[in-house]
């Protein structure tokens, strides 16, 4: 599950939105983008909606049986915003230790 923007002016900020995503192979990323990914990357596209520039830091959410964790922030997408294009994400676990060090906190 991916967190989006609003669409409109007005909805900013006072409606929360989200979309189920489908997460992609590394693989399937690197067929998709190329040399651009790396290991510390993840990928994942919705069919119907478009992850946009200006869209970065929008967090990716998986969850099961109602537990749900922070998997990746949204790092870059396609220029032209079409919805089959993969958004990249940073994946936080591979930061888990600089996160735990900087917060001062075990995550």
């Amino acid at each position: 599950m991916e967190t989006l923007p609003s669409n409109t002016e007005e909805e900013q900020g006072s409606r929360l939105q989200q979309v189920e995503v489908s997460l992609l192979s590394y693989e399937a990323c690197v067929s998709y983008w190329g040399r651009n990914i790396e290991k510390t990357n993840i990928c994942a596209r919705s069919a119907g909606a478009a992850f946009c520039m200006g869209d970065s830091g929008w967090p990716l959410i998986c969850g099961t049986h109602g537990h749900y964790k922070l998997v990746g922030i949204a790092s870059w997408a396609s220029d032209n915003c079409h919805p089959e294009s993969p958004t990249v994400y940073t994946k936080v676990s591979a930061y888990r230790d600089w996160i735990s060090s900087v917060t001062n906190q075990k995550i």
